[in-house]
């Protein structure tokens, strides 16, 4: 069973500049950039979900802050956006201009949770959100190249150290200015599971968030996490900024 604190084979990187503001939320003008400290604060915290979640620090060694800020002491070691192989590297270029500025990720405690190593039933959902700040005409553009990196990776997943599978574009809540959303759908190596992974970017104002629902499905049993969760775990994240 592969370690949950994890992105697998699908769709981009991204990063973004560090920027810096001092400002308090009471007194915050909509199209003011977020300080790292204030982006932080604004992650979603397990209270905030529907059921019973815990926050995940990692696996043992990884040693992330419970504070949610990406430093560079931690910043390697956070999980990644994978490069499906179709992204051009045009794409592949404009992405690397980017720097995120903070991490949470949280676990759904289920009724039937998969224990590693040896359990073949049961699911894993967690959620990951990223959060990065600066002014919105530029984040528009790094988003519109976000956008198009996910139109090319959409289509089969070939069958490798992950897979076959399929990526599809999924249709969400029209919240922020701007969004995007994927389903990737494959089977473990192996074949002893199934990764329903929703990907997802929006950008809202002078944030842009990165988001990652994951459902990992074990033995004859149905995904749990549907489109209908995502919009809600969207929407409650969207209002804390």
């Amino acid at each position: 069973m592969s370690q949950r604190f994890r992105y697998p084979v699908c769709l981009v990187i991204v990063s973004l500049v560090l920027v810096a503001a001092g400002c308090t939320r009471a007194s915050r003008s909509p199209q003011a950039v977020f300080s790292t400290q204030e982006l932080a604060d604004r992650l979603l915290v397990a209270s905030d979900l529907e059921g019973t979640w815990k926050s995940n620090t990692g696996p043992a060694g990884a040693d992330l802050s419970t504070t949610g800020i990406i430093d560079d002491a931690n910043r390697d070691k956070l999980p990644q956006f994978e490069l499906c192989d179709k992204v051009s590297q045009e794409s592949r270029d404009a992405l690397k201009v980017v720097e995120w500025q903070a991490f949470r990720q949280v676990d759904k405690e289920v009724d039937n949770p998969i224990t590693p190593p040896k359990d073949r039933e049961g699911h894993m959902i967690f959620v990951q959100e990223w959060l990065v700040s600066g002014e919105s005409n530029d984040l528009e553009l790094i988003f519109n190249d976000i956008s198009g990196a996910f139109k090319e990776c959409l289509g089969d997943i070939p069958t490798g150290e992950e897979g076959p599978g399929q990526i599809t574009e999924v249709e969400i809540e029209p919240i922020g200015d701007q969004r995007v959303a994927a389903l990737a759908q494959f089977e473990e190596a192996g074949g002893v599971g199934t990764w329903n992974i929703y990907s997802v970017f929006i950008r809202a104002g002078t944030v842009l968030m990165g988001a990652t629902a994951v459902d990992i499905v074990m033995g004859d049993l149905e995904p749990e996490l549907k489109l209908a969760d995502l919009d809600k775990i969207l929407s409650t994240a969207l209002s804390k900024l």
